[in-house]
């Protein structure tokens, strides 16, 4: 891996590694729908019964030297019909860090009916919006009411959440149109482009070609989803060959570290996650600022979080 010379020098811990985390999941299944939570309904792993609890902040547990500093909630799908009423139980919870929340909007509607649920967000302040393209639903990242809502994302300065597989060049070169197209727009890739090990020589051309951008973003985490489930385990090895590819063609600033909580605790403790970020990256020469920039930096820029 290729680290800028200012990166070279051993990490320092400093007394406080602060954590602002980009992609987690808080919901009370008796206030939403959450019909993917439902064992009965896909996707269809293992074992969801993990999953099926309440999760709030309060569950964040972070031991010293990591504190969280900030976090963004992702939607997950309190009420797909109706994506304000879960930024308004977010709203309504005790967060006592800074927070933004990203919504659900369903980028299969007809237009008319995307910009009507886009308007119904807004007085929320939603950080940005997502749609997840995989699987079926990846024919929506090429839908051409895609190329319309987009300049409205930019105009009230949205993030837009991609979740596709990088190892398709179709998909590649449609984020390569968005970014290039709608330049004021951030395009975030979510769990490191879907990078798997049978396709990881296709995803490290995706990103080489999306390198040069410079309003795309990608959160590194995700990898419980490669098995999802209580048998799940961490693979350091395939971590960390995954910071060493994308560190080696993307600047820091455009990377940040997730957790994509509660799905993270197939492979452990929230506490253990982090611990191993910082394990893996300091074992390939990753410095303070680099570290904290990953940990922070990005996702505070890129989700317009404030400082305490």
């Amino acid at each position: 891996m290729a680290i800028r010379v200012s990166e070279r020098c051993h990490m320092t811990r400093p007394e406080v590694l602060q954590i602002v985390d980009p992609h987690l999941h808080l919901w009370q299944l008796s206030a939403g729908q959450y019909h993917w939570l439902q064992s009965a309904n896909p996707p269809a792993w293992p074992d969801k019964a993990l999953l099926q609890h309440d999760y709030s902040v309060a569950k964040l547990e972070l031991k010293p030297p990591f504190k969280l500093a900030a976090l963004v909630h992702i939607e997950a799908g309190f009420d797909n019909s109706a994506p304000e009423r879960e930024l308004a139980w977010i709203a309504g919870q005790q967060i006592a860090c800074p927070h933004r929340a990203v919504a659900f909007l369903d980028c299969s509607l007809p237009i008319a009916q995307i910009q009507q649920n886009l308007q119904a967000l807004l007085p929320y302040q939603p950080a940005g919006v997502r749609h997840i393209f995989e699987g079926d639903d990846e024919c929506w990242l090429h839908a051409p009411q895609l190329l319309n809502i987009a300049p409205r994302l930019a105009q009230h300065k949205l993030v837009l959440e991609v979740q596709c597989s990088l190892a398709s060049s179709k998909n590649v070169a449609r984020i390569q149109q968005l970014a290039q197209q709608f330049p004021d727009l951030t395009l975030v890739l979510n769990h490191a482009g879907l990078a798997r090990p049978e396709h990881f020589h296709l995803w490290q051309q995706a990103i080489q070609m999306l390198a040069p951008l410079p309003n795309v973003a990608m959160k590194l985490s995700g990898w419980e989803m490669l098995n999802a489930g209580r048998y799940s385990t961490a693979d350091p090895a395939w971590q960390q060959q995954v910071f060493a590819a994308v560190l080696s063609e993307w600047p820091v600033e455009r990377l940040m570290l997730a957790s994509n909580y509660p799905l993270c605790l197939w492979q452990g403790s929230y506490q253990q996650l982090w611990r191993r970020y910082y394990q893996l990256l300091t074992k390939l020469g990753l410095g303070s600022a680099g570290w904290q920039q990953l940990s922070a930096g990005t996702a505070r820029a890129c989700y317009r979080l404030t400082e305490e």
